[in-house]
């Protein structure tokens, strides 16, 4: 939620003893308590704009974008006061529907300083957020009754439990926890969702934890997004609904002018000089190139009908890694596979497929290394003891608008690329039961790492990588 509850804000304004604000979205103040106007030497009944030095200009604007996306945002400004900054700490609650946000303002930040939570769970009471107050140990330290509801535990049952414990409560996997806490620590922010079901229907929350002192204080907000995801969802089907008739019937209508050319090309042939059979050589190949990328288009637009068998992951990364090698060598680069000796990593699959992902993944690595370099292909266990395959390559590294496109049919940064391969890996990862996440940094490299699911009695508890294989 994000409306504001009048007769908790007037009795937060009566009761309370720290600096609270409600002010418009673009700074304009509208209301605050006694002790507001004392710091900022203003009449409260006066409404006037808040005055922030250069700096804390543009940590106010970030301050707002965060607080807009998700609820509630924290920084440090230098506010202005009878021409003199006083260095503040703020919190901040956004309210949608009035766009506005009340503003906690503490001065004389201190890291060192504790903050006072009853002031931070009154605030985000008054702003009718569903949200749980953990401390830097993970311990439940207050949680609103909209979030005890929600996660069905009576309030004094999650006071007895750990920040990590909810999250196995609600199904979350060790890896999926070690990862949201990983970023949280990381970035100060991390979202996850997690689902009910009640009566039949499947309700879906989002989780968004946000560090308000990185030393003291995690507030997280439960919000219900189940009508947004479904709504999106049902866009994409239908999108990619309307793309499968399409891609099949481009296909269709290409194969057959193309089976007409084949078969005159074939005549031509037969009086053809040399010089002539070296042209129809080239017209060949790419009438084979043209072939594949159609086949990609079908595997891209029809559901799969490739049948898993079991498999030993690493012989086929293996073969692929001896395939790739000569390309390899030719552009200077070093192909480096570790893998534990003592594993054949067994698993459901598809052979074709996999080899398929592979070559398709290495070769952009290779592309994008003209210099030459290492390209370090790691396969391994997670916590969760599902297989982990990582393939890192030191390229130019990817942008944010490059990173967001780099799974969407028909996006590519190449010249002459097509931009199906990177979509058809995403889809045989999928079709595995697995999923992919992408790692890039400009001047840097990319590190791809696939997550395959397999049977628990395949997996061999921490197993590492003391034995690894280098290819050169």
């Amino acid at each position: 939620m994000s409306y504001i509850d009048i007769s908790k804000l007037d009795r937060l304004f009566d009761e309370c003893t720290e600096s609270i604000v409600v002010m418009h979205e673009s700074g304009q103040i509208q209301k605050m308590n006694q002790e507001a106007a004392q710091l900022l030497g203003r009449n409260h009944l006066v409404i006037e704009q808040l005055m922030l030095d250069e700096m804390s200009s543009e940590k106010w604007d970030a301050f707002m974008k965060e607080a807009k996306y998700s609820g509630i945002a924290f920084c440090n400004v230098n506010i202005i006061v009878e021409n003199s900054p006083i260095s503040t700490s703020v919190f901040g609650c956004y309210l949608k529907a009035e766009q506005s946000i009340i503003v906690w303002i503490t001065p004389n930040y201190n890291e060192d300083k504790l903050v006072n939570t009853d002031v931070l769970c009154s605030i985000i009471d008054c702003a009718c957020y569903d949200a749980i107050l953990s401390d830097k140990h993970g311990y439940i330290i207050d949680i609103t009754e909209g979030a005890s509801n929600i996660l069905r535990h009576k309030s004094e049952q999650v006071m007895q439990r750990t920040y990590e414990q909810l999250l196995y409560d609600l199904d979350f996997s060790q890896e999926q926890i070690f990862k949201h806490i990983q970023k949280l620590d990381e970035r100060s922010i991390s979202t996850v969702d997690f689902k009910y079901q009640i009566a039949g229907e499947t309700i879906i929350y989002e989780m968004t934890a946000i560090a308000i002192n990185a030393d003291n204080l995690v507030v997280t907000l439960l919000k219900d997004v189940t009508v947004e995801r479904n709504v999106t969802d049902a866009k994409e089907d239908k999108v990619l609904s309307n793309l499968n008739e399409l891609v099949a019937t481009i296909v269709h209508e290409i194969r057959n002018p193309m089976t007409s050319l084949k078969g005159f090309l074939d005549l031509l042939k037969l009086n053809m000089s040399d010089d002539g059979q070296q042209y129809f050589s080239i017209i060949d190949a790419e009438f084979e190139r043209l072939e594949l990328i159609l086949e990609d288009f079908l595997y891209l637009s029809k559901p799969p009908r490739y049948a898993m068998e079991e498999i030993s992951f690493v012989e086929i990364i293996k073969q692929i890694v001896d395939l790739m090698q000569p390309q390899a060598i030719q552009n200077n680069i070093l192909l480096m596979l570790e893998y534990s000796l003592a594993d054949e990593f067994k698993m459901q699959g598809n052979v074709v497929r996999l080899k398929q992902l592979l070559i398709n993944v290495i070769k952009n690595a290779i592309e994008v290394m003209p210099l030459g370099g290492t390209i370090t292909i790691a396969l391994g266990y997670n916590m969760d003891g599902n297989i982990e395959l990582t393939i890192k390559d030191e390229g130019y590294g990817m942008n944010e608008e490059t990173m967001q496109g780099l799974f969407t049919p028909f996006f590519t940064t190449k010249k002459q690329g097509s931009g199906l391969g990177l979509p058809l890996v995403k889809k045989v990862i999928e079709e595995h039961g697995g999923d992919v996440k992408v790692w890039s940094k400009e001047g840097v490299g990319t590190e791809f790492t696939f997550t395959i699911p397999v049977d628990s009695y395949k997996y061999l508890m921490n197993i590492s990588l003391h034995e690894s294989v280098s290819l050169t």
